[in-house]
């Protein structure tokens, strides 16, 4: 390719980067917007002024964390190691002893992956859970995960189940910060690495996500690990090295993907960055690399979970992918009974399939443009609008001790929509910076463009797909560390803004 045709290709798929960037900042004004005016999703309650008192607030107090990084970046940059080192410790001691003080008995959802993980360890199987899992067979690798978990913790002599989830939850979320922490030092340097900590030290939810040892938390850390993987391989030479980390960012996406589906979205967002700026052979390779070992470790599931249920009565029972694709279509999208009972009233798969298509295309018909977008919005509302992660749904079993935690934490508490309203204000302050960030990408000369493309991919592809899913405040939430990143140049941007503004100010006052 000559010169003129490359610096051609290059211009438009920057310009195609701007559009991108620009849509994406569309799509989250509107939703903050919405959460503004409205005061949120009614089950939410926020009060308007309350809630931008809190975001406020959250903007003063990152601007003012960053100017300080800034200023003293050459003392954190010696000390990066031992502040990290600490960092870590800290959030790992604080975490554990949190947890311990919310212990609880598993239900629903979460006791089938606890419960069914104790009882395999235990029993040698799992047969207290086979209905639930015949039905959902999205959870097996949770399943499965946990009694690695628990195994280990039983081979090692302990019996404390509960412990040892939460140990190993706390692991995975310390693992998340690190990972995070590095990748923000790809993008930002020093200064982004210690920024992403700031933004976990600020973020509540982080404090008390060990013992909310579902697949959110539990798929957390593969999303940012396979990202870091991957700005890795890109500044790597050696084809053997880049290689190995093509196959780490395979086992990642595999391990997470088995935990929650949704951590195949970053891989689909990096191999779209690879084909804008690394070319089509070194993603190809890349690509066929980590196909290879997802489909390997999908295999090795089934032929681990299948050696318990039987496969043809799982695929009779499993529920269709198109159930929670048309039970987002109707209400307000979430969970409901009649939506199951529907589903289920179908014996043969192939009517089944066929019923469900017609009740997908009937609702959208039904809703029209205007109700489509009016669901959307309110979908995306539920989705995105709770800074709280939905630890709520976790943390809400039978509690096992006393402790004046869950009036914060829990929904119905006494003090819990005061925590809601400071956790969604550091949340939506963490958009505006995303907005920013993309609005000033979107008009940008430079390069600088491609900077956060990867993480914004990825938020844009998980709104995409949750937006046609079962609706639930929980469901973004082991993408949260990508929310960081897409937020990080935003502050940086801002504040050079500012310095410019203050330098012109001084300059104009001068004699």
């Amino acid at each position: 390719m000559s010169m003129v045709k490359q610096i051609k290709r290059r211009a438009q798929i920057t310009k195609l980067v701007q559009i991108f960037s620009f849509v994406l900042a569309l799509c989250f004004v509107w939703l903050v917007t919405h959460i503004l005016v409205n005061g949120g999703w009614y089950y939410y309650e926020y009060n308007e002024v309350i809630l931008l008192a809190c975001i406020v607030l959250a903007l003063a107090v990152l601007l003012c964390a960053w100017w300080l990084i800034k200023r003293y970046e050459a003392t954190l940059e010696k000390h990066a190691r031992l502040i990290t080192i600490t960092f870590l410790a800290v959030m790992a001691v604080l975490q554990m002893v949190l947890g311990w003080q919310l212990r609880y008995k598993p239900v629903f959802d979460i006791d089938a992956i606890f419960g069914g993980a104790s009882e395999w360890v235990e029993t040698g199987t799992f047969a207290s859970y086979y209905d639930y899992y015949y039905t959902f067979p999205n959870n097996y690798g949770g399943l499965r995960f946990m009694y690695w978990v628990l195994s280990v913790a039983h081979a090692l002599g302990l019996r404390d189940y509960y412990f040892a989830a939460m140990a190993a939850n706390c692991a995975l979320s310390i693992l998340t910060i690190y990972a995070t922490g590095q990748a923000a030092k790809h993008l930002l340097g020093i200064r982004g690495q210690i920024m992403a900590y700031v933004l976990f030290a600020v973020s509540p939810p982080f404090y008390f996500i060990a013992p909310a040892f579902y697949t959110d938390a539990l798929s957390m850390p593969f999303p940012i690990l396979t990202y870091w993987f991957y700005l890795l391989a890109k500044k790597q030479s050696r084809l053997w090295k880049r290689l190995s980390l093509y196959a780490l960012m395979g086992v990642c996406t595999s391990l997470g993907a088995q935990i929650k589906a949704t951590v195949v979205i970053m891989l689909i967002a990096i191999l779209i960055d690879g084909i804008l700026t690394l070319g089509w052979k070194r993603t190809t390779a890349m690509g066929l690399v980590a196909a290879v070992i997802l489909l390997l470790g999908q295999a090795g599931l089934e032929h681990t979970i299948y050696q318990h249920l039987d496969r043809a009565e799982a695929q009779q029972k499993s529920t269709p992918l198109l159930h929670w694709v048309m039970m987002g279509l109707t209400g307000i999208g979430m969970y409901n009974n009649q939506d199951y009972t529907f589903t289920e009233s179908f014996t043969d798969r192939g009517e089944q399939s066929a019923a469900l298509k017609a009740e997908i295309k009937r609702r959208i018909q039904d809703l029209g443009p205007e109700g489509l977008v009016s669901l959307l919005t309110t979908k995306g509302n539920i989705i995105f609008g709770d800074g709280t992660y939905g630890l709520s749904d976790c943390l809400g079993g039978e509690p096992l001790g006393e402790t004046g935690l869950r009036e914060w934490l829990l929904s119905g508490g006494e003090h819990n929509k005061a925590y809601r309203h400071i956790c969604t204000g550091i949340l939506l302050a963490l958009y505006i910076f995303m907005i920013l960030s993309g609005l000033w990408d979107a008009f940008s000369p430079d390069d600088n463009v491609f900077q956060a493309l990867v993480p914004r991919l990825a938020v844009f592809g998980l709104m995409l797909f949750l937006l046609c899913w079962e609706a639930r405040w929980r469901y973004f939430s082991n993408y949260i560390p990508l929310i960081f990143l897409s937020s990080l140049p935003g502050i940086d941007q801002l504040m050079e803004r500012l310095r410019h503004v203050q330098a012109g100010n001084k300059k104009c006052v001068s004699p």
